[in-house]
């Protein structure tokens, strides 16, 4: 099996919503494994099988969502990322923490805070960044290279400083709009987790949704920039 899947356990009843979301996420990057009841899903991961994201439904059978949530982090440790759909709710809550919400029915939207939160391929194996645009863009010109990583640092922390203090006041059209303007640099440099998340919240995102993604978005940059500062502290030019 790939080792650069993303594992996402579906663990919903409903057929159609089962159908849209594997549509959706139909591709190389994904494995999806649908289960119809909590019973199978607590099955799959007590045999210690791979899980990056579970989707349970609110009502799923036999116990509900909050009851099998329960079980798998007091019973099996559980710590993937987990989403909880529902037809009405904003918020998915338990005495562990505030869970995000899928929507039902499902759209684009929706499905994309899925992608957002997990990228495509596990953080562990996936660079960074890489330098082949910009190597491509200047015919290998390690000046302009240098020049345009420098670039991205010292322009993309403090707007990411400006999206905080806007997601502080609930300015969230003027946090979308940052958010689409740092997006192409992080492209420059190939990090698609970092563009998928500013996409997301340029677009996406509602209110409920951003805290949580800023809190990724500033991660990945930190995580992005340590790397870079070791990558390039021999030139001393970072």
């Amino acid at each position: 099996m790939n080792s650069i899947l993303k594992h996402i356990l579906f663990v919903d009843a409903d057929r159609e919503a089962q159908n849209r979301f594997n549509a959706y996420f139909n591709g190389d990057n994904f494995l999806i494994l649908n289960y119809n009841s909590a019973m199978g899903a607590i099955l799959h991961i007590k045999e210690s099988k791979p899980v990056d994201v579970l989707v349970i439904d609110e009502q799923i059978k036999p116990m509900g969502a909050a009851q099998t949530l329960n079980y798998l982090i007091d019973e099996l440790q559980f710590k993937g990322k987990v989403f909880v759909s529902s037809n009405s709710k904003n918020q998915f809550e338990t005495e562990y923490g505030i869970y995000e919400v899928l929507k039902k029915p499902y759209d684009e939207s929706q499905l994309q805070k899925v992608k957002a939160a997990v990228g495509t391929v596990n953080k562990d194996e996936e660079p960074l960044y890489a330098l082949n645009y910009l190597k491509e863009l200047s015919d290998g010109d390690m000046v302009f290279i240098e020049s345009s990583i420098q670039i991205f640092m010292s322009t993309v922390a403090p707007r990411i400083e400006e999206i905080k203090k806007m997601l502080s006041s609930k300015d969230y059209q003027s946090l979308a709009a940052v958010a689409h303007n740092i997006k192409p640099s992080f492209e420059m440099i190939l990090n698609k987790r970092g563009a998928e998340l500013c996409d997301f919240l340029a677009h996406h995102a509602k209110p409920a949704d951003f805290k949580s993604y800023v809190e990724d978005l500033e991660e990945e940059y930190i995580q992005v920039e340590k790397q870079l500062r070791r990558d390039f502290s021999k030139e001393e030019k970072l």
